[in-house]
C-alpha cells in the first residue's frame, strides 16, 4: 500500500466512524484532552495548531485554556471535522479555525505558532519523523509540542479477543499504529529526532466500566477499529459479532466490563 492510499483509508475509516466517534464509550477521548491541554501550561494568549483534531476533543480543550488565544486545528477527514465544528458551537467557543488538511503538505509559515499538539494522531503519519519534524518547525523557538498515545496494554485483553477474532476471517492486518508510539522510549527518540528538548512523559489510566458489549462495540465500530470490521461482509459481520460478543461477556463483573486506557502524556520544548 503507498503512502497516498493509506492516507485515502485513514480519512475513509474516520468519515466512516464520525457520527459516533463521541459516544459515551469513547469517552477516554475527552479525558484525555483534558490532560494534554493541562499539560501544555498556556498562559492563555497563545495561538495553536492542533494536528489531526478529529472531532475536536483537544483544540477545545485548548481553546477553554486560551482567554486570548487562538487554536487552528487540522485533520484529513471532512466528517470528523464537520462533528469538530458542530461540538465547537454548541460549547459557544469562536477562538479556532478548523481546516481540513493534510500535516504533511501544510504550507504554514515556519515559527507562526506559539505551541502545538496533537491527540492520538501522530502515529498515523506515513513518515512519522518526518511528520512530526514539520510541526516542529511550524511553532516558534522555547514552545510546547504536546501528544497523547496509547500504552502497549491499551484496551487489553478485549483488544487482543478482537483481533484474534477479526485475523480468523482472512482480514488483512496492518500493523498497529499506536505500537509506534507505546513507550517512553519511543517517545523519546522521536522527539530528539525532532530536535527537541526537555522531554516530560506521564502515564495516566482513563479506563472506566463498560456497561454491556454494546458499548465496546460503540468503540469498535466508531474508531479506527472500523477499517478491519469493514473487510467483513454482511453475512461475516454477524457472525463475527455473536462471536466476539460470547467471548467478551465472560469478562464481565459485578461492575460491568473493565476497559483499560492507559495513555502517554508528553510534552518537549523547541529550543531557544
Amino acid at each position: 500500500m503507498d503512502m497516498q492510499e493509506r492516507k485515502y483509508k485513514i480519512k475513509e475509516t474516520f468519515n466512516n466512524a464520525a457520527e459516533g466517534y463521541d459516544k459515551p464509550a469513547l469517552r477516554f477521548f475527552s479525558a484525555a484532552a483534558e490532560y494534554l491541554a493541562d499539560s501544555m501550561k498556556f498562559a492563555g494568549n497563545e495561538h495553536i495548531l492542533d494536528v489531526a483534531t478529529g472531532t475536536g476533543s483537544v483544540a477545545l480543550a485548548c481553546a477553554q485554556r486560551l482567554g486570548a488565544g487562538h487554536v487552528t486545528a487540522i485533520d484529513l477527514s471532512d466528517g470528523m471535522l464537520a462533528q469538530a465544528k458542530a461540538k465547537a458551537q454548541e460549547q459557544q467557543l469562536s477562538n479556532f479555525d478548523f481546516l481540513c488538511m493534510d500535516i504533511e503538505a501544510s504550507n504554514f509559515t515556519a515559527d507562526s505558532f506559539d505551541a502545538a499538539c496533537c491527540g492520538f494522531g501522530i502515529f498515523f503519519l506515513s513518515d512519522m519523523e518526518a511528520g512530526f519534524k514539520t510541526i516542529a518547525k511550524f511553532v516558534k523557538s522555547g514552545g510546547a509540542i504536546g501528544i497523547s498515545s496509547f500504552t502497549g496494554v491499551v484496551m487489553e485483553p478485549l483488544s487482543q479477543k478482537f483481533i484474534d477474532r477479526i485475523l480468523a476471517y482472512g482480514v488483512a492486518m496492518p500493523a498497529l499504529s499506536w505500537k509506534r508510539l507505546d513507550s517512553v522510549e519511543k517517545i523519546r527518540t522521536l522527539y530528539q529526532s525532532a530536535g527537541l528538548e526537555q522531554l516530560h512523559t506521564q502515564t495516566y489510566q482513563v479506563g472506566y466500566y463498560l456497561a454491556g458489549f454494546e458499548e465496546w462495540w460503540d468503540i469498535l465500530w466508531y474508531s479506527g477499529f472500523r477499517g478491519l470490521l469493514s473487510q467483513l461482509s454482511s453475512p461475516e459481520l454477524a457472525s463475527f459479532r455473536q462471536a466476539h460478543q460470547e467471548e467478551v461477556e465472560l469478562l464481565a463483573d459485578e461492575q460491568g466490563i473493565w476497559l483499560n486506557v492507559e495513555i502517554l502524556i508528553s510534552v518537549g520544548y523547541k529550543p531557544v
